[in-house]
C-alpha cells in the first residue's frame, strides 16, 4: 500500500478521474496500489495512494472496504480521503505516507546488518495495539458493535508517516460480524505466516486472532526471526502455528518480556490477552520499567537514518 519505493508502471491512461499517476506501490489478489497526485479543484496538488480494484476481483469485497474506512477515525490507522469510479473501475483515495511500511524497513534493516532498537519494536506494538483497540471496539452510528477482526496484522501493513507515526492500513480481509462484512471464516483470508491458529482451521475469528497475528510481528521485532519459519514447508509452518504453546525465547530476551510475547501466542484464544488494551498495558509497563520508552523525536531520527541509509 502506501510504501516508499516506486517502480514506472504501463498504464493506459495516467489521467484518472481527478487523479494523475505518477507510479506503482505495491499489489495484492483484490487490488493495485498506486502514487498519484490529486489535483483538487482549488488548492494545491498533493500525494496520495490510490487503490484500485482488479477487473478480476469480486466487487462487493471492494465496496466492503469502501464502505468499512469510511467509518475508521483513529491516528494509528490508514485514513481514507475518498472513494468511488472511474473508467468502470473502482478506487479508494487514501493517505501517502513517505515512511514506507514495516516489512521494507526491516528488510532494510537486515541488508544493513543492524537490529531495530528494543525500545522502538515496543513503540511500534503499542501504536499497532492503540489501533486495534479502537478496531475492535468500533461501533456503528447507532451504536452497534460490529465486531471487527482485521485479519492481515502483518508487517507490510504497518506504515509510517514522516513524523513516526504508525499505522496499520489494508482492510480488505477484515470481518465484520455485527454488519455482514467480509469472509465470515477459513483460510483464504490473510498471509499465510501471520495466521492464527483458529484461523489455519478456518474457525470463526475473534480480536484474540489478531493479537496471535501482532504477537508474530512482536517476536520478529525482538528476536529477530519468525516464531513458526524454520525454513519449513507451508504445511509445517501451519502446524507449528497450531501448536504455539511451545513457543521458545533465546535466553538474552528479558524474561518478563518474553512471558509478554509467549502469551500472546498462546495457541488457545483463551490463554492470550483477553485485549488490545490489556496487551498495550503489559507491553508499556514492561517499557517503561525497563527504560526502553523512546519519544516520537526518537523514532522519527531512527526511522529517516534508516530510510536514508537503505536509500528508501
Amino acid at each position: 500500500m502506501e510504501v516508499g519505493a516506486t517502480r514506472t508502471v504501463e498504464f493506459p491512461s495516467r489521467r484518472y478521474g481527478r487523479y494523475i499517476i505518477r507510479s506503482r506501490l505495491g499489489e495484492g489478489g483484490m487490488a493495485e496500489v498506486f502514487l498519484a497526485e490529486a489535483i483538487p479543484p482549488r488548492g494545491d496538488k498533493f500525494s496520495v495512494a490510490l487503490k484500485l480494484m482488479r477487473k478480476d476481483a469480486p466487487p462487493e469485497a471492494f465496496a466492503d472496504e469502501a464502505d468499512l474506512m469510511g467509518l475508521l477515525d483513529h491516528p494509528n490507522l490508514v485514513r481514507m480521503l475518498e472513494s468511488g469510479q472511474a473508467f468502470g473501475r473502482p478506487f479508494i483515495a487514501m493517505e501517502f505516507l513517505v515512511g514506507g511500511d514495516l516489512k521494507r524497513l526491516m528488510e532494510a534493516q537486515e541488508t544493513l546488518k543492524r537490529r531495530i532498537p528494543l525500545g522502538i519494536c515496543l513503540y511500534v506494538c503499542i501504536e499497532l495495539l492503540r489501533a486495534l483497540s479502537y478496531f475492535h471496539q468500533l461501533r456503528t452510528r447507532s451504536g452497534r458493535p460490529l465486531e471487527l477482526v482485521h485479519g492481515d496484522v502483518n508487517p507490510s501493513n504497518v506504515f509510517f508517516s514522516g513524523d513516526a507515526e504508525v499505522k496499520l492500513g489494508d482492510f480488505g480481509v477484515a470481518t465484520a460480524r455485527g454488519a455482514d462484512i467480509g469472509p465470515r471464516d477459513g483460510i483464504a483470508a490473510g498471509k499465510l505466516h501471520y495466521l492464527s491458529p483458529e484461523q489455519t482451521q478456518g474457525e470463526q475469528l475473534t480480536p484474540a486472532s489478531d493479537l496471535f497475528s501482532l504477537g508474530i510481528v512482536l517476536h520478529e521485532l525482538v528476536v529477530g526471526t519468525h516464531p513458526f519459519l524454520r525454513e519449513q514447508t507451508d504445511e509445517e509452518v501451519v502446524m507449528a502455528a497450531i501448536r504455539a504453546a511451545k513457543v521458545t525465547l533465546p535466553d538474552t530476551v528479558d524474561r518478563g518480556l518474553a512471558q509478554i510475547i509467549r502469551k500472546s501466542l498462546a495457541a488457545d484464544p483463551d490463554h492470550r490477552y483477553r485485549t488490545a488494551g490489556e496487551f498495550a498495558g503489559a507491553l508499556l509497563t514492561w517499557s517503561l520499567d525497563s527504560g526502553n520508552s523512546p519519544t516520537r523525536d526518537n523514532v522519527q531520527s531512527w526511522l529517516l537514518k534508516t530510510l536514508s541509509y537503505a536509500g528508501l
